[in-house]
């Protein structure tokens, strides 16, 4: 059967289910693509994307998807669910009870696989598994009287939330050379949950399958290299993964050589029998690492072809004002009436000026990555770069300190906070050397505590006017701010004032973070500009956190940050703001009246806690409503602009 008609592109098949599964069938086809990474896919979908998985992985060990072995990890792993399980035999004495190989030590002739529901909240002894045997030659397990070397085929399934992607260890996430962003995976009726896998990919997959060897082109490497361009970092496991990912597209693209049925024996395990060799080798070409890194949406930094040459070069166009909201006040001239429909804060449309092609950015640190991108740890706030982390002060509340989430479990220090099953299941290890039939007997050393990340003492609150930027780079700005926040370990709230595609242009948006790495807040600094400016609702919002954040933190805030970029020109008052809807008239001077008291009431809440800071971006004209602000504020003013009225400002 002839499997080319059936086998489509990824760019042809542009759906989250088909790119879904054939990254599965790379997995399954290609023996170094053992970790696949999920982003994003909703919690009840998990088991029927492993099911589909155990279904691609059955035909390719010769055996029915059934059975192939699934072991599933979570936050309460331990070794021994690992590494050892009890086996019950009868022996000359009766029924005796023994120790063998663990699910991760593959004692069967079927790989097995291991799912992993929530990446981010996997415990530790999972974490160092994972780091162990992904992607290694060979694995020895030295535990409980157990010796034993194998060479790691089994697969594993992960799934995480793109924005938990920052509090992972990078060692960990390089494991997963398969990493797909699903956010939007709809499961279809039917057997073929992914849809129908085509004949030639299953051909592919069975175990009788001639494995071709590949050659590569002579630009296989540059193109690789050119996709991933300057963000690889120490190591090449990203480069590896990519060329990988191309050398299976393309053993999917070869005709699969018909070959002879031949007869099992009974009882014959699976890969007893070598598959035979290809004599035809499997050419592999920049084209099938184009079509790897759009399978996984990877953003790259290759430049288009240049176009052309014109005929004759047209006159360059007089520079027009570059366009942004019309935020004018009824103390000075108004520009012309805005046309019906579209409200007092969107400026007439000026005459577009074309620049030609503009080359694809490179992709650098901090930018935010894109929706479905395969690493978006990349773009998680500052690095570590020039600064050491360091643990934040716990504050008690009478006898309890208080408490953080549960990382972990411990040998018990005290008698507060006990695992209580955790020392259950200590004491029943040695229920049967301690010769009790009946209670359970539970000794000091079996106590087991809970391991709690400590809680933020210190908050950094960002308020961000996107109308304000124009041609400015704020990142120089802001990185002290964030480079402190990272330092001391601080939470971070953000709220957006005049952003492009915001779910009503007339309220300022606000997202919490657990710490600078989440993805959100290097999206939201790179976010453009919209039409309206919520000052007024965007500083009511950052007062309500900030004295949430006072009077309900359980361990105290002992420091909070306040920093507001703005040029002070709100245009939407606050009523509007607080309801989303718009009342008619002009805002007038409204808007920037609603956001002066937003900020007196911030004030209010004192400087012995609560430092703010305006930055001005110095916008003309009406320079001084940022000094205005941050005397409302209590504030300092920083001046972004070198020049002779910022500097005088500042």
């Amino acid at each position: 059967m002839s499997g080319r008609p059936q086998n489509q592109d990824p760019e042809e098949r542009d759906d989250a289910a088909h790119r879904l599964l054939t990254a599965l069938v790379c997995s399954a086809l290609e023996p170094a693509l053992t970790g696949v990474l999920l982003f994003d896919l909703p919690p009840e979908q998990v088991p029927a994307v492993a099911r589909v998985f155990a279904e691609v992985l059955g035909p390719a060990c010769g055996r029915p998807s059934g059975a192939v072995p699934r072991t599933t990890l979570d936050a309460a792993t331990a070794d021994e669910d690992l590494w050892s399980r009890p086996l019950v035999r009868r022996g000359a004495g009766g029924i005796e009870f023994a120790l063998g190989p663990g699910p991760l030590a593959e004692t069967g002739d079927v790989p097995p696989l291991v799912v992993v529901p929530d990446l981010a909240r996997l415990s530790v002894p999972g974490m160092r598994a994972a780091v162990q045997l992904l992607g290694a030659d060979t694995a020895t397990l030295e535990h409980s009287g157990i010796r034993r070397r194998w060479t790691p085929r089994a697969r594993w399934l992960a799934f995480c939330r793109a924005e938990d992607a920052a509090h992972i260890s990078p060692h960990l996430l390089d494991r997963f050379a398969v990493r797909l962003g699903v956010p939007g995976l709809r499961l279809r009726p039917g057997p073929d949950l992914l849809g129908p896998l085509p004949a030639a990919w299953a051909a592919a997959l069975r175990p009788r399958t001639p494995r071709q060897p590949a050659t590569f082109a002579d630009g296989f490497a540059s193109s690789v290299l050119e996709h991933l361009d300057d963000r690889e970092g120490p190591g090449h496991r990203r480069a590896l993964a990519l060329g990988r990912i191309a050398r299976a597209l393309a053993r999917l693209d070869a005709e699969p050589e018909p070959q002879p049925e031949q007869e099992e024996p009974p009882g014959a395990p699976a890969h007893g029998t070598p598959a035979p060799e290809a004599t035809d080798p499997v050419h592999v070409t920049p084209a099938h690492v184009d079509r790897a890194a759009r399978l996984i949406r990877l953003r790259t930094g290759r430049r288009p072809p240049a176009p052309p040459p014109a005929a004759a070069p047209a006159p360059e166009p007089p520079r027009a004002p570059r366009p942004g909201p019309d935020r004018t006040l009824p103390d000075h001239p108004a520009g012309p009436e805005p046309p019906p429909g579209t409200g007092p804060f969107v400026r007439e449309p000026e005459a577009a000026v074309s620049l030609g092609p503009a080359p694809a950015p490179a992709p650098v640190r901090g930018e935010a990555p894109g929706p479905l991108s395969p690493y978006p740890e990349d773009g998680a706030g500052p690095g570590s770069d020039g600064a050491t982390l360091r643990i934040p002060a716990r504050r008690t509340a009478g006898t309890r300190a208080s408490r953080g989430a549960v990382v972990g479990v411990r040998r018990a220090r005290d008698l507060w906070d006990l695992a209580p099953v955790r020392t259950a299941m200590e004491a029943a290890k040695y229920r049967a050397i301690r010769g009790g039939q009946g209670a359970l007997v539970i000794l000091p050393q079996d106590l087991r505590g809970y391991v709690r990340a400590p809680e933020p003492v210190r908050m950094l609150t960002l308020v961000l006017d996107h109308t304000c930027r124009g041609d400015w780079d704020w990142h120089p700005a802001l990185e002290p701010f964030l480079q402190w926040a990272y330092v001391t370990r601080a939470a971070v709230h953000v709220v957006e004032v005049g952003a492009r595609g915001a779910a009503n242009e007339l309220r300022a948006g606000s997202f919490s973070a657990r710490s600078t790495r989440d993805p959100r807040i290097a999206a939201a600094l790179a976010r453009p500009a919209g039409r309206a400016t919520p000052l007024a609702h965007g500083l009511d919002q950052a007062g309500s956190a900030l004295r949430r954040a006072f009077r309900h933190h359980r361990a105290g805030l002992v420091e909070a940050l306040l920093v507001v970029v703005t040029d002070g020109r709100g245009n939407v008052p606050l009523t509007e703001g607080r309801t989303g809807r718009r009342e008619r008239g002009p805002a007038g001077r409204t808007g920037t009246t609603d956001a002066m008291r937003a900020a007196e009431r911030i004030g209010a809440l004192g400087g012995t806690r609560l430092h703010s800071v305006v930055i001005d971006p110095g916008r003309r004209p009406y320079t001084a409503l940022p000094a205005e602000l941050a005397d409302a504020l209590g504030a300092d003013v920083i001046a972004a602009r070198e020049d002779d009225e910022g500097a005088g400002r500042a």
